[in-house]
């Protein structure tokens, strides 16, 4: 029998919220500390109501609320994938009514694994999850097949934020570093690769944000 510590309790929950106690806990620290992440990265997506989103790792559901605002006017949709089943549960019923108009779709999938044709997304997101991905090119692979050439894939994270989650134990030692994450982009075959600094609308908190994109000559 394995008798996990706390630490590792937090650690697996933060990778994959649970039904119980933490995963709860977790849940509502994830509204709470990372709502800034997710809305920056929803603006730095440049989305149209006439878009296809995916957001991958969507946890409670809040960007996938925030996309669903901006795509009700027109023929978009916005699509999620999540492992964790209490956050496939959580976001069902924040985006109940969505659902029901056929503009949103929550899946229990894994990343390395989309179920989505070629070329079916205008923008993807993700924050705070690449470097709970354990095939980082399988993953980056199946995100690459599914955006559609001239898209825009967008992640955002706090850098000071995950250097204190590996000082703590939560992350383990440079799995989180962008710079594997960037080199996986390069490898899927993304271009224009960029990382930047930007400003959030607080004008106190900066957020790294990773851009990649699939050029329209690319198939």
């Amino acid at each position: 029998m394995v008798i996990m510590g706390l630490t590792d309790v937090i650690a697996d929950n933060l990778r994959k919220p649970g039904s119980g106690l933490t995963g709860w806990i977790i849940s509502k620290l994830l509204k709470k500390k990372n709502s800034d992440v997710i809305t920056h990265a929803v603006g730095a997506c440049g989305i149209e109501p006439d878009h296809h989103v995916l957001e991958v790792g969507f946890g409670p559901g809040i960007g996938m609320a925030a996309v669903a605002d901006i795509i009700k006017t027109g023929s978009g949709k916005v699509y999620g994938v999540d492992f964790s089943q209490s956050m496939v549960e959580e976001a069902t019923n924040r985006l109940s009514e969505e659902i029901k108009r056929g503009k949103a779709e929550v899946q229990f999938s894994d990343v390395a694994s989309l179920p989505f044709q070629d070329g079916s997304m205008h923008r993807i997101l993700h924050t705070n999850c690449y470097y709970f991905w354990p095939d980082m090119n399988a993953a980056t692979k199946e995100l690459y097949r599914v955006l559609k050439p001239g898209g825009l894939m967008i992640t955002t994270f706090v850098y000071e934020r995950l250097v204190t989650a590996e000082a703590r134990g939560f992350l383990p030692p440079g799995v989180w570093k962008p710079e594997r994450y960037i080199d996986g982009l390069n490898q899927a075959g993304f271009q224009n690769v960029e990382r930047k600094s930007e400003l959030g609308r607080d004008e106190k908190t900066h957020f790294d944000v990773i851009y990649a994109y699939k050029n329209n000559d690319q198939i």
